[in-house]
């Protein structure tokens, strides 16, 4: 079946409507990380597939704030049942309730009364913001983490904490409430003290009353630490040819009530893609088989596939789904789909455009969805979210994401309202092409005009940004692009090719050739080669993606040179620096590879900063 009839046939089976349906259902939950709301919500997908005839199982590993995968510690489990926070001098009115607001108490807070006179101490995520505050039996005010905030200021004598947004996260709203999440571990919770999230409005009208009066709030948090397991729900359907590997699918579950988008949606389409698939397979087997996860975004990832080394060896490429239903009306586009990182090759790389523009070209619509054709961009590699954990080390598998930006994620604003069903429909057929791609394209001899086309466009852009560098750094550029674009043709010999394919292969690789030659016509000659053999060529020494918290052990002006230069694409850049730390690579060769990720040039002077901060921290050698 080539890959248009593949679209032709999942376009009458992929219902947007049935996706919003279960996206609905899922966001009634409080989905935080190892509490009653995510079970029951992952309960509900478990009925839904089981009535597909979906293979499932759960996997459960602890949640304790001490258990570990490779850097990243295991938050503790909780469940909330309620929280108010009012306002009592110089008047009494109430300011935010968990029944009304569920994300205004912050995920991981203790439970527990407080009361005491307001202190406002800016972001207050540094020592510096408490230099000249005491807030000793006082409740804090700041714009910064939560879980930063509530752990500095409970250490200085604090009774509670509320934080709200900063000018960025408010701009779409001053009465959105952010979600927070602590995640303490279980040593640093017996200094915790009860967090509340607020709007700006709120906030605003509190700064004003504060610079005129004592202000005092009154908290009460019904929350408590319990014993209950991170779960994982894996389903799957099994493939006609076990040389053909796997293709996984991934979606986080977790988040509070509502929590729409973010990513009752991800979860929804896996469910609807599920579904289909499976009844495809039923008429006919996918040689490569499919893996779907349902799971606590990393920290049941993690763990999971730590157990699943071997396993995840079968998988070819992943997908992560992250936010893929906003409406186009009421939220914006586009569509944006992250490319995997060049490090990680794959003949899929050059398929998702075509794929996209075929999508966009069957005018799906919905009913009661949006009318407006598909808007989508190939993005560069996005870090964020869970397809890094499949992308780092010991996996190295290539992974993409699909997903929005979306103004309202992480906070109260990320309703249902806002998820639009022929979105949901575009990314569940994107979805499943994807998940059957191997049999729609094995022995397609278009898949080499595709990988040119690709290629030639990598090309070119390695091409513009050498002509911005000096002539030995530009021909080393068109070098690793020919390396790169190499390897990738190369992955085309997993779809068990024909003789025919196997004949194009070597063509297609003097085609490669050839670009890079003329590509390198338009540069001054190179000249010699400088020897680079005392070149420090860096080492990672820890797997698994980079935990958040990589940033503690710097100094501030260490970690603002951290957010400022390497934290692009919600640390993208960090982590492809990490992943390039291979024991084969200098720094300059490093920020060239990066350069081709980004799209822009990256300095070899901050890739070896970059480095020297991922040493102090651990995770170089």
């Amino acid at each position: 079946m080539r890959l248009e009839e593949t679209l032709s046939a999942l376009s009458a089976k992929v219902s947007g409507t049935r996706a919003k349906d279960v996206a609905a259902e899922i966001a009634r939950f409080h989905r935080t990380q190892a509490s009653p709301g995510y079970d029951e919500a992952l309960d509900v997908v478990r009925e839904r597939l089981a009535g597909f005839r979906v293979a499932t199982r759960v996997h459960e590993f602890p949640a304790d704030g001490r258990s570990k995968t490779y850097a990243w510690t295991s938050p503790p489990a909780w469940t909330v049942r309620g929280g108010v926070l009012a306002q009592t001098a110089p008047d009494e009115k109430r300011l935010v309730s968990f029944d009304e607001i569920p994300t205004c108490v912050a995920a991981h807070s203790p439970g527990g009364a407080f009361e005491g006179d307001l202190a406002h101490v800016g972001k207050g995520d540094t020592d510096a913001d408490y230099a000249a505050t005491d807030v000793r039996g006082r409740v804090v005010l700041a714009c910064g983490r939560a879980s930063e905030v509530t752990k500095r200021a409970g250490r200085r004598g604090a009774v509670g904490v509320v934080v709200y947004p900063n000018d960025e996260r408010s701009a779409a709203s001053h009465d959105l409430v952010e979600y927070h999440g602590i995640f303490p571990t279980a040593e640093e919770i017996p200094h915790l003290v009860p967090a509340f999230s607020v709007s700006r409005r709120t906030a605003d009208a509190l700064l004003r009353r504060l610079s005129r009066d004592t202000v005092r709030l009154r908290g009460e948090i019904d929350a408590e630490y319990t014993d209950r397991p991170l779960r994982v729900l894996e389903a799957w359907i099994d493939g006609s040819d076990p040389a053909a590997g796997e293709v996984l699918l991934v979606a986080h579950l977790c988040h509070p009530r509502p929590s729409a988008n973010d990513n009752a949606t991800g979860s929804a389409v896996l469910v609807e893609g599920a579904r289909v698939l499976r009844g495809m397979a039923n008429l006919l087997p996918p040689p490569a088989g499919i893996r779907f996860l349902w799971v606590p975004e990393f920290y049941g990832t993690l763990p999971w596939a730590a157990a699943h080394t071997r396993e995840l060896g079968r998988v070819r490429y992943s997908l992560n789904l992250d936010m893929v239903g906003q409406s186009p009306e009421r939220i914006g586009e586009p569509l944006r789909v992250f490319r995997a990182p060049n490090h990680l090759p794959t003949y899929v790389h050059a398929l998702v455009e075509p794929l996209l523009t075929m999508v966009a070209s069957l005018s799906l619509a919905a009913p009661g969805g949006s009318r407006r054709p598909l808007h989508w961009c190939y993005d560069a590699p996005s870090g964020g979210s869970d397809h890094l954990v499949f992308a780092a080390p010991p996996h190295r598998i290539p992974s993409f994401m699909v997903g929005h930006d979306d103004p309202y994620w992480h906070t109260s604003y990320d309703t249902i309202e806002n998820v639009d069903p022929t979105r949901l429909e575009h990314v569940g057929l994107l979805a499943c092409a994807l998940a059957l791609l191997p049999q729609s394209v094995t022995n397609d001899h278009r898949l080499f005009g595709w990988l040119l086309t690709y290629g030639a466009r990598e090309f070119a852009r390695a091409s513009a940004l050498a002509q911005d560098v000096d002539p030995e750094s530009g021909h080393e550029l068109l070098d690793i692009a020919f390396s790169i674009e190499s390897n990738r043709a190369r992955t085309v010999a997993t779809l068990g090719i024909d003789e025919r394919m196997a004949e194009l292969l070597p063509r297609h690789e003097v085609a490669l050739r050839g670009l890079r030659d003329h590509f390198a016509a338009f540069l001054p000659p190179a000249g010699q080669r400088t020897a680079r053999a005392h070149a420090e060529r860096p080492t990672r020494r820890v797997d698994g993606p980079l935990v958040y918290a990589v940033t503690d052990s710097f100094t501030e002006e260490e970690a603002r040179f951290f957010k400022d230069k390497l934290s692009a694409n919600h640390r993208a850049l960090a982590e492809g620096l990490l992943s390039l730390c291979d024991g084969q690579r200098t720094a300059a060769q490093i920020a060239l590879q990066l350069s081709l990720d980004i799209g822009h040039l990256i300095p070899a002077e901050d890739v070896e900063a970059g480095i020297a901060l991922l040493r102090k921290a651990g995770y170089v050698a």
